[in-house]
């Protein structure tokens, strides 16, 4: 992201985008856990006013993204592995249900839709070897999300995982920064493509449920060996 897309458009509520333009930074990790946040540097970050600043981050503190300390200032909120954890349970359940569901109910428009962003996340994978990519595999997954979820034809089990996505978005930015990561990622959402293709309704369930569980491992390590998740357990 470039520091004018990062800039606030004088047309629309200036607190509203402010607070669009720090939670994609909280949840893409550009902001990391625990992070000290600074007034003055995220009004020179967004060209926008103190007061809007601080309206802003009362919207994210709302949302629980930050957090607010007396004499401390205002932090990125600590994700704890027993949040994690959960967050993970209802999205193994959701993710397999969708994989399922969008097998029996895709129509060939929305599979096509589908297949394509699995295609687009290949490249992005392919493009982020050796460097810090994470903006555009985070977009480039949660397109191959979008085109799953839209295929259900569900609405309500739609409602329920926009409920999780910012949080979802959070831990996934964290689990793709681990070394080999987006690969084998990528692995697993080409078997669960696999199973769609030959219209394998409980192999795409299971494969996509098991896909969140590997991730889910993957996050829960790397969270309980933060210095940060421990430094917020103890505090």
């Amino acid at each position: 992201m470039t520091m004018s897309e990062m800039q606030v458009l004088r047309h629309a509520p200036i607190r509203e985008q402010v607070a669009s333009i720090l939670r994609n930074a909280i949840v893409e990790m550009r902001f990391a856990p625990g992070q000290l946040l600074i007034e003055r540097q995220l009004c020179e970050m967004t060209a926008a006013s103190r007061a809007s600043v601080r309206e802003a981050l009362r919207l994210l503190e709302a949302e629980g993204l930050v957090e607010s300390q007396n004499g401390k200032g205002t932090h990125v909120s600590v994700v704890s592995p027993e949040l994690a954890g959960q967050v993970y349970v209802i999205r193994a359940n959701l993710e397999g249900l969708a994989a399922e569901l969008f097998t029996l109910n895709a129509d060939q428009q929305e599979r096509e839709r589908f297949f394509a962003a699995v295609d687009e996340l290949a490249t992005a994978v392919e493009q982020s070897a050796g460097a810090d990519h994470t903006h555009e595999l985070l977009q480039a997954k949660n397109r191959v999300y979008e085109a799953l979820f839209n295929g259900t034809h569900n609405p309500i089990l739609q409602q329920m995982v926009e409920m999780l996505q910012r949080r979802v978005t959070q831990l996934r930015a964290l689990t793709l920064a681990q070394p080999g990561r987006p690969q084998s990622s990528l692995a697993e959402i080409q078997e669960i493509r696999s199973a769609i293709e030959n219209r394998n309704a409980s192999a795409a369930r299971a494969l996509a449920s098991d896909h969140v569980k590997t991730a889910a491992g993957i996050v829960l390590g790397a969270l309980k060996n933060s210095p940060q998740t421990n430094d917020s357990m103890s505090s």
